[in-house]
């Protein structure tokens, strides 16, 4: 039986013969690195290939064009949008579908190969390329003030403006990716407060969360039920 590329892809030699960790996360992450400093059209196979230190032989063998590169980057920005349509035709209460949604958008934004502000930079840059990544990012905002507004019909949710609380839940899962990915400034000299990407999802998803409750001491209660419908402990 042939191998796929996935199952390979550990360990596969470069061209020094150094072996490698995860060569398709490393051409993924070159490339949305060189997409969003010099735009998608600008940027080469070979650029990708030298950023990376692959042969650009070695580069075919992962992807076979640059658009099979840039679908590799934005299908792993689909995951909270999919769970917040999965949820909205189930019965779960409204505060656990949105601590849900956010907490899967944190981690497939810490778990994918591009900060989600190098990606949306690119995609204001390039409308045209990065359709797709747009109207992904307009459903899941929609879907996200559908939420909001159910919970403050059922008294779960505080009785605010449904846009501009998900201005504020976007800000943190997309502020603690980031923090994540980029520690501050002054944090060279001790470790890092977020060890790993479910303590990013869990302190975005509650503090979000929280914030608009009702009665904000139920969040462990909704941590809870929202992880058990996402089948996580």
């Amino acid at each position: 039986m042939v191998e796929s590329p996935a199952a390979r892809s550990v360990g596969r030699p470069r061209r020094t013969g150094v072996a490698g960790g995860d060569p398709r996360r490393e051409i993924l992450e070159a490339a949305s690195r060189l997409f969003a400093a010099r735009g998608y059209a600008p940027t080469t196979m070979t650029e990708v290939a030298r950023e990376v230190g692959l042969g650009q032989s070695s580069l075919y063998y992962w992807f076979r064009s640059k658009e099979d590169l840039l679908k590799a980057l934005v299908s792993a920005n689909r995951e909270s949008l999919d769970v917040a349509e999965r949820l909205a035709a189930g019965d779960a209460p409204a505060a656990v579908r949105l601590y849900a949604v956010l907490y899967a958008d944190v981690l497939q934004m810490c778990e994918g190969a591009l900060d989600f502000y190098d990606l949306e930079r690119a995609a204001r840059a390039q409308p045209d390329v990065f359709a797709e990544v747009l109207d992904d990012y307009g459903r899941l905002r929609d879907e996200l003030e559908r939420i909001v507004e159910a919970g403050a019909e059922e008294g779960a949710l505080v009785a605010a403006d449904a846009r501009l609380a998900v201005v504020a839940c976007l800000a943190q899962t997309e502020g603690v990716q980031h923090r994540l990915r980029t520690p501050t400034p002054d944090a060279s000299d001790r470790p890092s407060a977020l060890a790993s990407t479910r303590d990013a999802a869990r302190l975005a998803a509650t503090t979000a969360v929280r914030g608009l409750l009702a009665e904000p001491a139920r969040i462990d209660e909704v941590e809870r039920l929202a992880l058990e419908a996402l089948g996580e402990d």
